[in-house]
């Protein structure tokens, strides 16, 4: 019995069809010898210059700690302030510190979105994402003026909405540049920047907190905001030379390397990386009514609320019990090991065009993490448990290639996407922000209790996700075995595909 299709059931299944395919006449014909060749030296351009975007990423990360130098709870001390003896800080509770931390995720939902598709519409990454740079910069500097739990709040909800642009906006980019073979180990160096900030935000703040206090009547966790901004704002002229652009607009590039570079990721989706001329608000409308949208946000809302440890990272390492100095030295390996673990992930993934398994396995590492950390007091066993726990970015990492690749055409939408998934799913991290109350350490049992129950949630929901596409995928192979033409298959799934010496280019949903 032939399969039937029903356009209204799988028209948010597939990459729609454009019969007036825009660059079509690039993908009648194979890469030869000599573009496969350029190509290995084109990339090697394009990665020189993304390694600029994960330097403002590394930027991007360093207030999280910087934070936390900067409270102290009027009756009783978080752990990590005592051990590094800020008397000085900013008073505030523990709600009032949960709320300086969450309140900037507030910023990050209600700009990610629109803020990606002027990216998409602006078309110059270049000279967007380093102006939102230098305004985080100048807005963390100004957190060094603040004398009172207000000001903080009022600066931290601004460094919100203008930190915002940067990550789904890099992830946007990556999307223009790689094809989804690629993509996996160009998510991973970018999300290196979080575990090399994690690593050595700790020594370095130690560094100035022990050189600048008190210089010239000031706390030196002022002293780390002013230097931090400064840095921010000139890493962030020096990025506008350096960051690219899109393929179609590069300026580094010649015109041939330029074509070249969107004739392969033609070649991959048998359409041009171009936007048509679909309105926004249908482009919005096929986001919100997607369900893939929802169960991406969804799994990365458990999976943030899972990975909200990270806020608090150093006073559950002073939990161990050493002085400043051993804590601030212990913080750094547990991510060194969990930016090992997310590399050789990320590379294998790649090779195997496999998300789902690499995407959980690391989450299962961090569940055993949080129960260990959870049952045990002994110092080994716990400092063993934050090695697991770290390797929950590992995971979180590979959401955003399969996003990519699950949403490729239009490049609106997947801009779209790429922010709705991020921002919704950084409600998480809002939630996360008060589960680690004083009065549950030193242990944090019950924090670590809500950490694995929360990875676990993550994971079943992207467990279902993985069906739902693999039988999609079937419903697409059932189709071309049954049509004469395989043309014909797409054309009935509303997939997009064109003729490759005879050989009809079948696009399916990545795993």
């Amino acid at each position: 019995m032939a399969t039937e299709f029903k356009q209204d059931d799988i028209r948010l299944e597939a990459v729609p069809s454009n019969q007036d395919l825009k660059g079509q006449d690039l993908a009648l014909q194979r890469l030869t010898p000599e573009e496969e060749s350029r190509l290995v030296e084109i990339k090697r351009k394009i990665d020189l210059r993304m390694l600029f975007i994960v330097l403002m990423y590394i930027m991007n990360r360093k207030p999280l700690i910087l934070m936390s130098l900067a409270h102290t709870h009027p009756k009783r001390a978080r752990p990590f302030q005592y051990a590094v003896r800020a008397p000085e800080g900013l008073p505030m509770t523990d709600s009032q510190y949960s709320t300086c931390i969450s309140i900037l995720y507030v910023g990050y939902i209600f700009a990610q979105i629109p803020s990606n598709f002027l990216l998409n519409w602006c078309g110059r990454p270049s000279l967007y994402l380093p102006l939102w740079m230098a305004a985080w910069g100048i807005v963390s500097a100004c957190i060094g003026l603040v004398q009172s739990f207000t000001g903080a709040v009022m600066c931290r909800f601004v460094l919100g909405f203008v930190e915002a642009p940067l990550f789904p906006g890099a992830l946007f980019v990556l999307s223009k540049w790689y094809t989804k073979t690629e993509l996996a180990k160009r998510v991973t160096m970018l999300w290196m920047a979080n575990f090399i900030s994690n690593s050595l935000n700790g020594l370095i703040s130690a560094g100035i907190l022990a050189g600048t206090n008190g210089k010239l009547g000031h706390a030196g966790w002022r002293w780390l905001f002013w230097i931090d901004g400064a840095m921010t704002v000139f890493v962030a002229i020096v990025c506008v030379f350096f960051v690219p652009d899109f393929p179609h607009n590069d300026r580094w590039l010649s015109v041939e390397d330029r074509e070249l570079v969107q004739k392969r990721i033609t070649l991959e989706t048998g359409e041009a990386d171009e936007d048509d001329d679909m309105p926004f608000k249908k482009v919005a409308l096929s986001c919100i009514l997607d369900v893939k949208v929802w169960a991406f946000v969804l799994s990365l809302f458990g999976q943030l609320v899972a990975q909200s440890f990270q806020q608090f990272f150093p006073s559950i390492v002073a939990t161990l019990g050493y002085n400043s100095t051993i804590t601030l030295l212990l913080t750094a390996p547990p991510w060194v090991f969990a930016g090992l673990v997310a590399y050789c992930n990320a590379y294998v993934s790649d090779v195997r065009q496999r998300r789902f398994e690499h995407l959980a396995a690391p989450y299962v590492l961090a569940i055993v993490g949080f129960v260990m950390a959870a049952t045990t007091k002994a110092t080994a066993p716990r400092y063993i448990a934050m090695f697991f726990m770290t390797c929950a970015n590992a995971g979180y990492l590979l959401n955003f290639p399969w996003i990519a690749a699950t949403f490729p055409r239009p490049p609106a939408k997947r801009a779209g996407i790429i922010a709705v998934a991020n921002c919704l799913g950084n409600l998480g991290t809002v939630a996360g922000s008060y589960i680690f109350p004083t009065a549950w350490g030193p242990s944090y049992a019950n924090s670590s209790a809500i950490l694995g129950v929360s990875a676990a949630f993550g994971i079943v929901i992207l467990a279902l996700l993985r069906w739902y596409l693999v039988r999609l995928n079937r419903k697409m192979d059932e189709a071309a075995a049954e049509s004469h033409l395989a043309v014909e298959a797409q054309q009935a799934l509303g997939v997009s595909g064109v003729q490759i010496e005879g050989n009809a280019v079948a696009w399916r949903y990545q795993i």
